[in-house]
């Protein structure tokens, strides 16, 4: 049987209350990716592209999500009541990378 696996990072870790009452911690996975460069096309000897592109070029390092070059995506929103979560023996702290296997009906949650 086959599986998806994906690569995530918690960004997110928090107690709220479940609309019983009761403590639950909430994990938010992201998964980061890099993204695409924009592919200009230019008639050979276009003279405004030429002067375009620098400027177009300028404003784009200017965008601060696209200057690092890379985008989150929202993958996985994970409940666990407080008994749950103290029965993990490795809690994952934010920022770190995970890996999320969907299997048949499982889903796995580990260091990647």
């Amino acid at each position: 049987m086959k599986s998806v696996k994906i690569r995530a990072i918690l960004v997110g870790k928090s107690l709220i209350k479940n609309p019983w009452g009761e403590k639950v911690v909430k994990l938010e996975f992201v998964e980061e990716r890099e993204l695409p460069t924009p592919v200009v096309v230019q008639p050979p000897g276009s003279e405004l592209a030429k002067e375009v592109m620098p400027i177009i070029n300028q404003i784009m390092r200017s965008m601060p999500l696209l200057s690092q070059g890379r985008a989150s995506m929202p993958r996985l929103t994970l409940y666990l009541t407080e008994e749950e979560w103290d029965r993990l023996l490795e809690k994952p702290e934010i920022g770190e990378e995970v890996l999320i296997e969907i299997k048949g009906k499982s889903i796995s949650i580990g260091k990647s």
